[in-house]
């Protein structure tokens, strides 16, 4: 690591900038992490698409279905291919707070710029509770601690809540994946203190021209949207960031498509509390990575399910896009 605990706000705020992506963790036919798929796939992130930083671990690396040595593993092979030219958000958060110590320190230990909490699926809810086991994990390690609000963990955690936890030193960011308002508000009470990112693509360059955003912290969108000689996620920030609004909206624009095809397929199924791996992974084993099936007990796509999604892909040119750019 590159700073010091109370560096990391400081840190965060020049390092956290550009497209960063949500990577799914590919496994083999028993179940057992594809360890060269990932390294492939951990290529193809850092020097195709060329993002600037990639969130490990998470509910789309399906860490609810892997034991802790399983995520050390993970988190240590995204590390080394990653390297010097790719950040590496690892998320830590396990049900008891003695192992997310231990992966948050191991995480530090293997190069990992920062880390990521999502909510404590068991932890006891009150603010106060909640309040102490971020700090007491945020004391623990020199890393910038960056929250994921999700309410997957079954509970949200209020903006008050947040501008509470973003006073704690090493506190850097939020992934607010929470409805509008609720982004709004963490955005006037936590907004000086941290930052406050928007993980739906959709509303990007809204939020670039609005509150000057200075990355996209982080989905799936950027890995499936984009192929290495196709980067309009990137390339419509990019003019975003000079000033070029006008150029950033034509290229944001050619995206609806596909973004329509992913709410059905994938955004729907998460509001409704489902996790909709299935489609994420199959999805990118159309566009040439690893892909494979979800750990159980998620089920794969049926047949008739992928002939449904490969041939809405396929209708708006996706994959013969990405054919052409690995040609």
């Amino acid at each position: 690591m590159d700073y010091k605990r109370s560096q990391a706000k400081a840190f965060a705020a020049r390092a956290m900038r550009g497209i960063w992506g949500a990577i799914p963790y590919p496994f083999g036919a028993n179940g057992a992490l594809d360890e060269a798929g990932l390294r492939s796939d951990m290529r193809h992130y850092v020097d195709g698409l060329g993002l600037s930083g990639v969130f490990c671990g998470g509910l789309v690396g399906e860490y609810w279905a892997l034991g802790l040595d399983e995520r050390r593993r993970a988190q240590t092979i995204v590390a080394e291919e990653a390297g010097a030219d790719c950040h590496v958000l690892a998320h830590t958060v396990c049900p008891s707070l003695t192992e997310t110590i231990a992966l948050t320190r191991h995480a530090q230990d293997t190069g990992a710029s920062f880390v990521v909490l999502a909510n404590p699926p068991s932890n006891p809810r009150s603010p106060d509770h909640l309040f102490d086991f971020y700090a007491r994990v945020s004391a623990e390690t020199d890393l910038g601690v960056a929250l994921f609000n999700t309410g997957q963990s079954g509970y949200s955690l209020s903006p008050e809540l947040i501008a509470r936890i973003a006073e704690i030193e090493n506190i850097i960011c939020v992934k607010d994946a929470q409805p509008l308002e609720h982004i709004e508000q963490t955005r006037r009470l936590a907004g000086d203190t941290i930052m406050v990112f928007d993980p739906a693509e959709e509303r990007l360059l809204e939020n670039i021209a609005k509150y000057g955003d200075q990355g996209f912290m982080s989905s799936y969108a950027p890995i499936l949207f984009q192929s290495a000689g196709h980067r309009p996620v990137r390339d419509y920030a990019d003019l975003a960031w000079s000033g070029d609004m006008e150029g950033a909206r034509r290229i944001s624009a050619t995206l609806d498509p596909l973004r329509r095809i992913e709410a059905a397929w994938i955004h729907q199924p998460w509001i409704a509390g489902l996790l909709p791996i299935a489609p994420i992974k199959y999805w990118s084993e159309l566009i040439g990575l690893t892909g494979g099936d979800p750990h159980p007990p998620l089920s794969p796509l049926e047949a008739a399910q992928k002939q449904k999604l490969r041939g809405e892909l396929e209708a708006v040119g996706i994959l013969g896009a990405k054919a052409q750019s690995a040609a």
